[in-house]
């Protein structure tokens, strides 16, 4: 009994009964390519939320009493807002017992880069000084010093660095391009420094022909905060919400925790479905297999006859099993990426709408959830086949043939 005759057995299955076939193959194609959207959207969100959290660099960050989550758009879904404190904050913040380092933000309007095609980007300050957050991202910049009238651009932001442009009248030179990340918050922003986003601000304010941006100096919008080892997050803002008055600090790994749950909200009901999908069609297998057992019992009897011990005859049932479902699993895949590819720019709209990060996996992502879902088909077939399979090679050979004819 070579591997040929285990290939050969199940061609001929799908031909002689290729409705039946065709029925349990579709039936597979749909579970299968159900699980692979299903993780795909999946590992798409939770890499979108450890990725911009990472990013941020931070341990805790703090804002105002009352825009937690406002706070939490801006970083999650780079949603521009704006909500000021006084810059006096980092200097409490400083004085909290496992406060390593911090470095401040500062959210200015929406604005209008003429340079770079977007009509809806965000404009963030930040202290070049301090930053442990936008310089180490950086991907291609001029071959000088970061100045005071420069700027730092999102990936998606089409200029390349010693472009010049103007932001509410004022000229900037694009100085560098961040690397590319995914995630709206810093692919989609200009970031200039602190300073120079005063100057900005005070400057549009005596110009007719731009939008005054209504910031004051010495306004921040957020603190960024690095722990000291061994000091976590948790921790960290408790001492200073108790220090620092009208200030709410919000631990990054709550935000991650924030995403899972609602990533658990979200695909809760569709996890469900695939699971019943799943055992369904496990067992339709194991009765479609069943009715095959018995349909073939002569054929099976005659195997036996002449020299197939049971052993062969077990693994004949589930290699057929494993044929039909791999088929269909191969199937679901192709068709569940094609389709969540047709529809890429719809799926991150959406989840950028509910203010969830998504970043589409890189190719060996694909590959791993690819290899899982054709995995899962493969078992709910053996799965499915393995009484059949078992009752049909404790089959008598003689009886077989005789109740088979």
């Amino acid at each position: 009994m070579g591997k040929i005759n285990l290939f050969y057995i199940a061609r001929r299955n799908l031909k002689r009964k290729w409705f039946r076939s065709l029925a349990l193959i579709l039936a597979v194609t749909i579970a299968s390519g159900a699980l692979f959207a299903s993780v795909l959207m999946m590992e798409s969100v939770g890499r979108g939320a450890e990725i911009s959290t990472s990013m941020l660099g931070a341990d805790v960050m703090v804002v105002p009493v009352g825009y937690e989550a406002q706070a939490r758009a801006s970083l999650l879904a780079g949603e521009p807002n704006k909500f000021y404190m006084s810059r006096s904050v980092e200097d409490e913040v400083k004085k909290v017992p496992g406060v390593a380092q911090t470095s401040v933000q500062v959210f200015a309007e929406t604005a209008a880069f003429p340079c770079c095609g977007f009509t809806k980007s965000f404009l963030i300050g930040f202290d070049p000084e301090t930053d442990f957050t936008v310089m180490k991202w950086v991907g291609e910049s001029l071959d000088r010093p970061f100045g005071k009238d420069d700027a730092i651009l999102g990936f998606s932001l089409a200029a390349l660095p010693g472009f010049k442009t103007y932001v509410h009248g004022h000229e900037l030179t694009v100085w560098g391009k961040l690397r590319q990340s995914g995630i709206k918050y810093f692919d989609n922003s200009l970031f200039v420094p602190i300073e120079t986003l005063y100057n900005i601000a005070e400057e549009s304010k005596k110009r007719d022909e731009v939008a005054p941006l209504e910031i004051e100096r010495g306004q921040i919008s957020v603190v960024l905060v690095k722990a000291e080892e061994g000091v976590s997050p948790d921790v960290l803002e408790v001492r200073i919400e108790g220090r620092v008055p009208g200030v709410i600090a919000i631990p990054m790994p709550r935000v991650l925790h924030t995403v899972r749950a609602q990533m658990a909200t979200l695909f809760g009901s569709l996890t469900i479905l695939v699971a019943v999908l799943w055992v369904a069609n496990t067992l339709m297998v194991g009765a479609i297999f069943t009715t095959i057992v018995s349909e073939r019992r002569k054929e099976l009897g005659i195997l036996r006859a002449i020299g197939a011990n049971r052993r062969h005859v077990f693994r004949l049932i589930l290699a057929e099993a494993a044929f039909l479902t791999a088929l269909g699993g191969l199937l679901g895949i192709a068709a569940g990426g094609a389709l969540f590819y047709a529809y890429k720019g719809i799926v991150t709209s959406s989840f950028s709408a509910l203010k969830i990060p998504y970043i589409w996996p890189t190719a060996a992502h694909v590959a791993a959830i690819s290899i899982f879902t054709l995995i899962s088909a493969l078992a709910m077939g053996i799965i499915g086949a393995l009484y059949p399979a078992y009752t049909s090679a404790k089959l008598d050979p003689y009886n077989a043939i005789r109740t088979g004819e």
